[in-house]
């Protein structure tokens, strides 16, 4: 794919116009949804590179920059966004708990605050969000990459600004999938806590995927992997070696766009990331015609044990009209997913989801180059998993935000 990028590329200058959503109102009384934590934490790290303005830093500070944002993420950033994607899937379903984003004693960051009869209930009354609760965490930091991929893509954001932390959360989720092909041991136990101090899960994934193969089981929170039976290890190594399709992406080493045409620049990328009933691949094409409009079209194959379920969808970024005093963003997403996204069923079920968002511009500012929006936002989906929404049923949601557009 590298020599592929390398023959077909052709290297155009483009102004670049920064773009930076604030969901302040996710459709519900709550915060935060996983989009906002993700949001919000992207926008203060970009914030925080503009006030820095790398390109005028000299080399030695350009490491330096580059060494201490690498930092942050990797022991404090991507942990915030990861448990705050555990904790949403509680707090959607009215379920209280504590992030506790900060490494312990035994080098784990957690979710606390919830008993064993509630988790009990919940794996009893609601089986996919039961194993949504293990998987979010890593549905977080696939989403929050997906949104480093398009500020790259689309040329809204340079990668001195944030190319630390694309880094450390890349390889930091990689890390996590890569300890499947390994018999590592988890050395926690349960009874070292108390119970409200217990993490919800522990190991996200071997949890996840003990719980799908044996739902009835006794019940506890922690899995090693010697707790796992031979079908369940074999199981866990095709999600390890699967995983290794996240690292088909031009981002990592700084690629540069294919140029298509004249006008027209593209990037593609491969995705996998965990689902309520399995796990998926992704194909991503992002799209840049004129500097202008932006499209992410891409592919989606979702796997339960046995069965493939096929999805696609189209996304509209920051798309500008009347002399940019509106900014209009969308996604369609269209899906074949399990029946009541269960494990081993062979039946299928059709869904879509469509969020439609609309800014109007109430301020300009330093010679118009600098924009602020009132956002508003309408969403529906039917039944099924979208990777970052809140719930698994049939939802409707008004959406409320802020969005700052600023002209390098």
């Amino acid at each position: 794919m590298k020599i592929y990028l390398f023959l077909f590329i052709a290297q155009i200058t483009i102004a670049q116009t920064k773009t930076y959503n604030f969901n302040l109102y996710d459709g519900k009384g709550y915060l935060p949804t996983m989009n906002q934590s993700n949001d919000l934490m992207l926008n203060s790290l970009r914030l925080a590179g503009d006030k820095v303005d790398y390109y005028s830093l000299s080399r030695k500070k350009q490491k330096l920059y580059f060494n201490l944002q690498t930092l942050f993420t990797a022991l404090l950033g991507q942990a915030i966004t990861h448990e705050e994607g555990h904790r949403s899937v509680l707090t959607e379903l009215g379920i209280g708990s504590v992030s506790k984003p900060f490494f312990d004693k035994n080098l784990v960051a957690k979710v606390t605050g919830v008993t064993d009869e509630t988790l009990i209930n919940l794996r009893n009354t609601d089986f996919p969000n039961y194993i949504r609760l293990h998987t979010a965490g890593l549905e977080s930091d696939y989403t929050y990459l997906k949104k480093e991929d398009h500020l790259f893509n689309f040329n809204e954001e340079d990668y001195g600004t944030l190319y630390g932390d694309y880094f450390a959360r890349k390889f930091g989720s990689q890390f996590y999938y890569l300890t499947l092909l390994f018999k590592t041991k988890v050395d926690i136990k349960e009874q070292d806590d108390s119970e409200l101090d217990r993490d919800i899960v522990g190991h996200d994934i071997y949890g996840m995927i003990r719980h799908l193969h044996r739902p009835d089981m006794e019940f506890y929170r922690y899995t090693n992997y010697n707790q796992l039976n031979p079908e369940e290890q074999k199981f866990a190594k095709k999600i390890g070696y699967l995983s290794l399709f996240n690292l088909l992406n031009p981002n990592i080493w700084r690629g540069k766009k294919i140029h298509l045409s004249e006008n027209t620049l593209a990037t593609p990328s491969f995705s996998f990331s965990l689902a309520p009933f399995g796990y998926f691949l992704e194909e991503n094409m992002s799209l840049l015609i004129n500097n202008k409009l932006k499209l992410s079209p891409y592919a989606r194959q979702y796997f339960n044990k046995e069965h493939m379920f096929l999805s696609f969808g189209i996304g509209l970024h920051n798309y500008t009209f009347k002399n940019e005093k509106f900014i209009l963003n969308s996604n369609l997403d269209l899906w074949n997913q399990p029946k009541d996204l269960k494990f081993e069923t062979s039946n299928n079920e059709l869904g879509f989801s469509i969020k439609n968002s609309l800014g109007i511009q109430f301020s300009k500012w330093n010679e118009n180059k600098n924009r602020a929006y009132c956002n508003i936002g309408i969403s529906y989906k039917t039944d099924g998993f979208v990777p970052e929404a809140p719930s698994l049923n049939d939802d409707f949601r008004f959406h409320l935000g802020l969005i700052l557009s600023m002209q390098k």
